[in-house]
């Protein structure tokens, strides 16, 4: 099963934040649990960069450190404001499709 982590929080230079602003979107068990049955899934990129295959990021999305410089899927933030799951995973597996 491939290892997908969603960069959520980068490094904000003294702490970490979350690249969104507004609480409900801070949360993201449900991400976490939608996506789990297709790969395995971390929403913890600083605990668990080095321990996934590929890293799933907003786009546009605050700059932050690929120390192990792993592939990037890049997917519009929007799709993660509206938690459009579905259409996530089109671009997950649309990556997946053209880069096996």
């Amino acid at each position: 099963m491939k290892k997908i982590c969603f960069v959520l929080i980068v490094d904000a230079g003294i702490n970490y934040g979350s690249i969104f602003s507004l609480p409900f979107l801070r949360k993201q068990d449900d991400l976490k649990g939608y996506f789990s049955e297709y790969y395995d899934v971390s929403i913890n990129y600083i605990r668990d960069k080095n321990s996934v295959d590929y890293l799933v990021v907003p786009k546009p999305c605050p700059a932050f450190d690929n120390e192990n410089n792993l592939p990037i899927i890049e997917v519009p933030a929007i799709l993660f404001m509206e938690k459009n799951f579905e259409k996530i995973k089109t671009y997950i597996d649309n990556y997946f499709s053209n880069n096996s």
